[in-house]
């Protein structure tokens, strides 16, 4: 069984993980991580995390959903982007110890307090993991550090185990520490204004110092018992009744969203695109005239609804003139082809029946012909989506084209669902082939439906 089987839909980290809650725990899981000698010291003197903190932490999300959401290639390439940086990191700490950010205890500290984080979460939420979940949670965690060059002997053997080296190494190991500091009551209360957010400095101020100060207090009232009482940390009255109603509240109010919106974008597009593919039965010539080539949902085909598709793909595209021009010729050129083979007037609306008795009759759909009706369109799209025309779209490839799409997650996530092999690219000739069976209504395609504006 592969990586992507265990770590997948419908496993524990798949569900877990990427949730907005997530956000409620994070500055505690850094504060941890932090505390390590290793880990503080590297953070200490080569993070640039208190020149840019936002900039940081939202590079630290999207890491942490690119090995659980993303493809085996996009996994790969993090895991060797952090390998590059980490390898780096190395020095002599303020007691004169030396230290690297590879240090396979340092790591394997980090790698478990994310598990153990979202424990937590689900815990002060309560909604605790059962035995049984935990331990398939455990399991597949491990799979995940293994990924991380992380050893069978390296990560704690089951979840007992883990909970005994949990409290060692607070215990034991986790120190206090200026990069500790700096988290708790030094520049996190100098953050900035987050980028692209209208707060005005004087309303910024008082807001930073609220906001800051419960994250602080809820981190305190929540650290392990032991290594709050080596930082002498104080909390206010009620601190940990607080964080308690916080997280029973944000389990209540997210409990009320679609499940795609609990999650933090990268996921959310994963998920999104794994339900509507898991979800939606064989198409059939009447759902795919009903649901797909119906835009208007008038029960009848008109130039309006290719049209409206037109417009659709010239969007998540932001094309240029030329390109949108060829586009709307396409549909154009297609809609042509469904009159002619429907026997339908210039005029005239194709109905259900009568592109029915064309897919009976053999009159449609017919050899794909590149210069004219759905081939045409097939052909536009693919050339599109492989600019320099060498037969394979890389990830970063199509991730700029649809950069300025409305749905640019939900696509490049359905997208990724095509790359069969896990190698971050699509070839052209496969996608032209299932485009193609999607456009005629013999095989669906997330992708497409998501292109022509039908999800």
């Amino acid at each position: 069984m592969t990586t992507q089987d265990v770590l997948g839909p419908g496993s524990a980290t798949w569900d877990r993980l990427g949730q907005w809650r997530l956000l409620l725990v994070i500055h505690r899981a850094l504060v941890l991580q932090a505390a390590h000698p290793a880990i503080g010291a590297a953070v200490g003197q080569f993070s640039v995390y208190t020149a840019r903190p936002w900039r940081r932490f939202l590079r630290t999300l999207e890491s942490l959903q690119a090995y659980v959401y993303g493809t085996a290639s996009e996994r790969q390439r993090e895991l060797t982007r952090l390998e590059r940086l980490h390898r780096r990191m190395r020095g002599t700490d303020r007691h004169g110890r030396p230290f690297t950010a590879t240090d396979t205890q340092a790591r394997t500290w980090v790698h478990l307090t994310l598990f153990e984080a979202v424990l937590t979460l689900h815990e002060l939420g309560g909604d605790r993991l059962s035995r049984e979940e935990a331990e398939r949670f455990y399991d597949e965690w491990r799979e995940l550090g293994r990924l991380f060059g992380l050893t069978e002997a390296d990560q704690p053997a089951t979840l007992e185990d883990f909970r005994a080296y949990f409290d060692r190494v607070a215990t034991d190991v986790l120190e206090d520490n200026p990069t500790v500091r700096d988290l708790l009551s030094g520049s996190i209360f100098r953050l900035p204004v987050p980028g692209g957010l209208p707060i005005p400095a004087l309303l910024w101020g008082p807001l930073r110092y609220a906001v800051v100060s419960t994250a602080v207090q809820a981190t305190a009232a929540t650290l392990p018992e032991v290594y709050r009482e080596r930082l002498r940390l104080t909390t206010a009255p009620g601190a940990r009744l607080f964080v308690v109603g916080a997280h029973h509240a944000a389990r209540a109010v997210t409990g009320l969203l679609p499940k795609p919106w609990r999650y933090l974008p990268h996921a959310s597009a994963a998920i999104r695109a794994a339900d509507v593919v898991g979800a939606r039965p064989g198409t059939t010539p009447e759902s795919f005239f009903t649901t797909i080539l119906d835009q208007s949902g008038d029960g009848v085909l008109r130039w309006a609804d290719l049209l409206g598709m037109a417009r659709e793909v010239s969007t998540h595209f932001d094309l240029d003139e030329t390109d949108e021009n060829d586009v709307h010729d396409a549909f154009e050129s297609w809609w042509r082809q469904l009159q002619t083979a429907t026997d339908t007037p210039a005029d005239c609306a194709v109905t259900l029946t009568a592109y029915r008795a064309a897919l009976d009759d053999g009159r449609y759909p017919g050899t794909p012909d590149l210069d004219q009706g759905y081939g045409r369109v097939t052909d536009v799209v693919c050339r599109l989506i492989d600019r320099n025309h060498d037969g394979e779209v890389s990830q970063a490839e199509y991730a700029r084209l649809l950069d300025r799409s409305p749905r640019r997650h939900e696509l490049i996530a359905a997208l990724r669902s095509l790359d069969r092999d896990g190698n971050g690219t699509l070839h052209t000739d496969e996608f032209r082939t299932t485009l193609n069976a999607f456009l005629t209504g013999r095989e669906d395609l997330t992708a497409a439906r998501y292109l022509l504006g039908r999800v």
